[in-house]
């Protein structure tokens, strides 16, 4: 097929992707992508590590760390991840969330990674202290900081309408399904278990949500503006 003869759909849909990627590629996103970078690099210690102790699992490796670590493994919590498809699930949504960051300045950016990891991990582990009758307690992975990124691309594209791009619609869509997550674990688990609701996930996405409306726009930064 020649192509002039391409369906206009597939052309379309190819051109969006043409569009998707310009932006990627022109938008900030090195602090996001040293975070997981930094992730990475821990969780590949914990499989390497998993396999010189004979583990069982990463899961299970990850728990003795908890019981026997000491302070430092608080420290590396939002690194740490239980499995594979935690990891991944969590790495792939701050890839497509990375852009996010250009609508901060880099210091305020800094500000927000630290204060929703901070603050999801200690949520967190405020629900568990509260209401898991187990007297050892856990919060790890960076998924807080996905929800953080999710909440504050919707309102930020739903009070920004002439300045959203496509990257931030696809952005304002996980958003959109952050809040949906959160709302069905909550209304399932908090009347009879509330030990089971995600304290980091809500308090994330809630931190998110806020700051995406009240962000306002600031000066353009050099490299920083979307490609059309």
């Amino acid at each position: 097929m020649e192509p002039a003869d391409r369906p206009a759909a597939t052309a379309d849909w190819r051109a969006f992707g043409s569009t998707l990627w310009r932006q990627y590629r022109a938008a900030r996103t090195r602090t996001t992508l040293t975070v997981i970078a930094l992730t990475s690099a821990v969780f590949l210690l914990q499989v390497v590590a998993t396999w010189v102790t004979g583990a069982p699992s990463v899961r299970a490796l990850t728990a003795v760390l908890y019981l026997e670590g000491g302070d430092t493994v608080f420290l590396l919590s939002p690194f740490l991840h239980r499995g594979i498809p935690h990891f991944v699930s969590n790495v792939l949504v701050l890839l497509v969330l990375a852009p996010q960051e250009r609508h901060f300045s880099p210091g305020g950016y800094w500000l927000f990674l630290v204060g929703g990891l901070a603050l999801a991990l200690g949520t967190g582990y405020a629900v568990l202290l509260a209401y898991s009758p187990a007297s050892n307690v856990a919060v790890y992975g960076i998924s807080g900081l996905g929800y953080a990124l999710g909440g504050f691309a919707l309102t930020r594209a739903i009070g920004d309408p002439e300045g959203r791009s496509e990257l931030d619609l696809i952005a304002a869509v996980i958003g959109g399904s952050s809040v949906l997550t959160v709302a069905v674990n909550v209304l399932t688990t908090l009347p009879q278990t509330p030990a089971s609701v995600n304290g980091g996930h809500v308090s994330g996405l809630v931190f998110g949500l806020v700051v995406g409306v009240l962000w306002r726009h600031g000066p353009a930064v050099p490299g920083d503006a979307d490609a059309s």
